[in-house]
């Protein structure tokens, strides 16, 4: 059980290349992550999006997305589908959405095999899927900005983490407090009932997108680790937060017979 996999995280990207947020281009930001991952980490098992693949949902923004990561035949959720990009050919790629996506639109153009099959478009994706005996539990809290909890999402976790395999948890919003008081307000009010679940499980770690931020943290002893969005950063300026131009970071996890190594590279733009 030897791997290594990158996770990158909201990415925010418009109809567009050319399409600025704020005088910010997320794409030209985008492709910089994705050049420096082919040059420096092609040797990866696979790679991660941690969701907020997209600003506003619409299925333009989507098929830029799809352009870009060169992402070839379709697949369930959460993939994986295979991206090509600056050279790099075929690497697994899985999805997971943010409160930007969409649940409609974000299956509709990542994953259409869901309504080809004639299946009625999930309102959440809560999936597993495995990799050289490690499990990897995707978790879905909503749309919102705020984490909201579900019955549905803590039966999932439930479930999954019963099987006897090691597991890793994937999850766009973040799940402890980082210190900035308003996204430490975006923690699901009941989070001690995903704790509970989570508590005394195979869990090697919890990786986490939504704060545009690099972070390591726990709950219920395992490691949470955030990590900053390829898009803006943030900055806490009294009640208020502000965007900040920071360089971008994607994580580099190698999993050794269920020991996890993390680094954190940034990328110069």
């Amino acid at each position: 059980m030897t791997f290594s996999f990158i996770q990158i995280t909201d990415h925010h990207l418009r109809e567009t290349e050319a399409t600025l947020t704020r005088g910010y281009s997320p794409a030209y930001v985008f492709r910089a992550v994705l050049k420096h991952i082919a040059a420096h980490h092609s040797d990866v098992d696979f790679m991660v999006s941690t969701g907020d693949l997209v600003e506003l949902g619409a299925d333009s923004e989507y098929q830029l997305a799809r352009r870009i990561l060169g992402l070839g035949a379709y697949s369930l959720a959460p993939g994986p589908q295979p991206a090509n990009f600056e050279g790099l050919c075929n690497i697994p790629f899985y999805l997971l959405p943010g409160n930007h996506d969409p649940r409609d639109a974000f299956f509709r153009n990542m994953f259409p095999a869901v309504s080809a099959q004639g299946a009625s478009v999930p309102v959440a994706m809560n999936v597993t899927f495995t990799h050289k005996g490690v499990q990897f539990v995707c978790i879905d809290w909503g749309n919102e900005n705020k984490a909201v909890t579900t019955s549905a999402m803590l039966e999932h976790v439930a479930t999954s983490l019963a099987r006897p395999l090691p597991s890793v948890i994937f999850s766009h919003h973040n799940v402890t407090p980082i210190g900035f008081p308003r996204i430490d307000a975006l923690v699901a009010d009941d989070i001690t009932e995903f704790e509970a679940v989570v508590r005394g499980k195979q869990v090697i770690a919890l990786f986490a997108g939504h704060t545009h931020a690099t972070y390591e943290s726990a709950i219920a002893d395992i490691p949470v680790f955030g990590l900053r969005s390829t898009s803006f950063s943030f900055a806490q300026a009294g009640d208020e937060l502000c965007y900040v131009l920071r360089p971008p970071h994607y994580r580099v996890v190698t999993i050794v017979e269920g020991l996890m190594t993390s680094t954190v590279v940034e990328v110069p733009v």
